[in-house]
C-alpha cells in the first residue's frame, strides 16, 4: 500500500496528502507492530506528497526523533474529560493527548486538531466552553501559532452502540430520540436546527479563543 501512495504522490502534478488512519488508530497499533515508524521512515525518501492521521492516544516518543518528519501531518483527536470518561474508554487521557501534541509539535511534526465527536449531552455548552478554554491555556504557543482544527459532530448507529455495549457494558447511552433523526437504515443524526445551532456555538467558541486559526471544517 505504502508503495502505491508513493508511486501515486510521485506522478502527480500537485502534492497530495493521503489519509492512513482510517481503519484503525496508528499510534495504538505502533506499540505492537511498529508499522507507523516503518512507514515515516520508508515515506521520508520520497520527493513529494504527505501522510496524515488521526489518534486519541499519546504514546508518541518512537516517532518524535525520525527523518522526514515535516511530510506527516498528526491529527490529534481532543474531547473534554468528561466525554473521554464516559465515552472513548481504553483511550489516553486529555492531559496526556495535549502533552503529546506539544511534543510532535516541538519534534518538527505539522499538527492539527480534531475536536470529535462532538456530543450533545447534558450542560454540553458548559462542558465544551471549558474544554476550549483549557486547550487555550494548555497549548504551546508554537502549537498555536499555525495549528488547524476539525470538528465533528456525533453520528449514531445501533450497530456501533450495540458492538460498544458489549465490550463497555457502563457505556451511556448516546440515542436521544428527541434531538436525533434518522438518517439511514439504524442511522441517526442530531436535528438540523439543534445541529446549526450547535455549530454555530462551536464557531463562535473557536473563534474566541483561537481567533487566528483554520477551521477546516465543521460537520
Amino acid at each position: 500500500m505504502l508503495e502505491k501512495i508513493i508511486n501515486t504522490a510521485e506522478k502527480s502534478d500537485k502534492e497530495l496528502t493521503f489519509e492512513i488512519g482510517s481503519n484503525s488508530d496508528l499510534i495504538l497499533e505502533n506499540t505492537i507492530t511498529g508499522n507507523l515508524v516503518w512507514t515515516i521512515e520508508n515515506f521520508s525518501k520520497t520527493n513529494k506528497g504527505f501522510l496524515t492521521f488521526p489518534t486519541k492516544f499519546s504514546m508518541v516518543d518512537p516517532i518524535l526523533d525520525l527523518p522526514g518528519k515535516e511530510k506527516i501531518i498528526v491529527r490529534m483527536s481532543l474531547n473534554p474529560e468528561e466525554i473521554i470518561n464516559k465515552v472513548e474508554f481504553g483511550t489516553s487521557r486529555l492531559k496526556d493527548r495535549i502533552e503529546a501534541i506539544c511534543k510532535l509539535k516541538k519534534a518538527g511534526y505539522p499538527v492539527g486538531i480534531l475536536i470529535a465527536p462532538i456530543i450533545l449531552v447534558d450542560n454540553w455548552q458548559e462542558i465544551y466552553s471549558n474544554f476550549i478554554r483549557q486547550l487555550s491555556d494548555s497549548l504551546s504557543d508554537e502549537i498555536k501559532k499555525d495549528v488547524f482544527f476539525e470538528l465533528i459532530f456525533m453520528t449514531y448507529s445501533f450497530v456501533h452502540n450495540a458492538i460498544n455495549h458489549e465490550a463497555f457494558p457502563n457505556a451511556i447511552n448516546l440515542y436521544n430520540k428527541e434531538q436525533m433523526i434518522a438518517r439511514g437504515r439504524g442511522k441517526y443524526r442530531y436535528r438540523p436546527e439543534l445541529k446549526q445551532e450547535a455549530e454555530k456555538f462551536m464557531e463562535d467558541l473557536m473563534k474566541h479563543y483561537f481567533p487566528n486559526n483554520k477551521i477546516l471544517y465543521i460537520v
